[in-house]
């Protein structure tokens, strides 16, 4: 049961992601790229013009980062599935450990969103343009615009 929980719940943060980022405004010379990793695959990069992206697993979690004109990077261990959308200049890092489900996005000219999840639970950090957006387990910080939040620790931010 703990199992089919975590699943659903990492599939739920990703999914929430997914719909967040398509209602981002698309740029229409972005050259995308993704790296995505399964369990126990094999770490990816890639680099094309400005568009960036990493990822890294172990045999039991799942991550995956794109960039659109920007970077995501993702890394997941122990039961993790993490997740990082960068577009249009910004950088997403989502990192997960033991069962965590983070997912970072960062839209716009130096905007970060910084994830860090550890333990089951869903979080998620949405950067705007210019703005500083992290997340530990230790508290959020919102410095500009974005948004952050945790279910795991029932912590966050409105910036």
């Amino acid at each position: 049961m703990t199992a089919v929980k975590r699943s659903l719940g990492s599939v739920a943060a990703i999914g929430t992601a997914l719909a967040f980022a398509a209602l981002v405004p698309a740029t229409a010379s972005a050259a995308p790229v993704g790296c995505t990793t399964a369990p126990g695959g094999s770490a990816e990069a890639s680099l094309v013009g400005s568009s960036q992206c990493d990822s890294q697993a172990d045999a039991t979690s799942a991550a995956a980062g794109y960039g659109f004109e920007g970077w995501g990077s993702a890394n997941a261990m122990a039961n993790a599935a993490a997740l990082a959308l960068g577009f249009n200049g910004g950088t997403a890092v989502a990192d997960g450990t033991a069962g965590g489900g983070p997912a970072a996005i960062a839209f716009g000219p130096g905007s970060l969103a910084d994830n860090s999840a550890v333990g089951l639970g869903l979080s998620i950090a949405i950067a705007g343009p210019g703005a500083t957006i992290t997340l530990t387990p230790t508290g959020a910080v919102c410095e500009g615009p974005g948004i952050a939040g945790s279910f795991t620790t029932l912590q966050g931010c409105i910036g």
